[in-house]
């Protein structure tokens, strides 16, 4: 396993392998939640929270998913002030960004 540490001011999105996870700012804590909406694939990242602060809304079906559930399916984190640190395989490639291309993530 190893560690990489991210700057919150510098990316927003990271991909690691086909997978691309997203921060999201929540009350107690920041998370790199994955992209997608399990449903269909639709643009979770671009889901609000709902007003009881447990759940993740998708734009696409309104379906509202427990912010609990996702972390489950989030990367392995720790947040010290305006850094971010992951943990990801030995072998895994790690690619942050600071928006997504229609294509997934990228540095345009």
């Amino acid at each position: 396993m190893k560690s990489i540490a991210l700057n919150l001011n510098q990316a927003s999105y990271v991909t690691v392998e086909q997978k691309t996870y997203f921060l999201k700012y929540l009350a107690n804590s920041t998370q790199l939640l994955p992209t997608t909406c399990p449903h269909r694939g639709g643009p979770l990242y671009l889901g609000e929270i709902a007003d009881d602060g447990q759940r993740l809304i998708c734009p696409w079906h309104t379906n509202a998913y427990k912010v609990c559930d996702l972390e489950k399916k989030s990367l392995p984190s720790v947040r010290v002030r305006d850094q971010i640190s992951i943990v990801i395989g030995d072998t895994e490639c790690c690619t942050p960004s600071l928006k997504l291309t229609p294509y997934g993530a990228g540095l345009s």
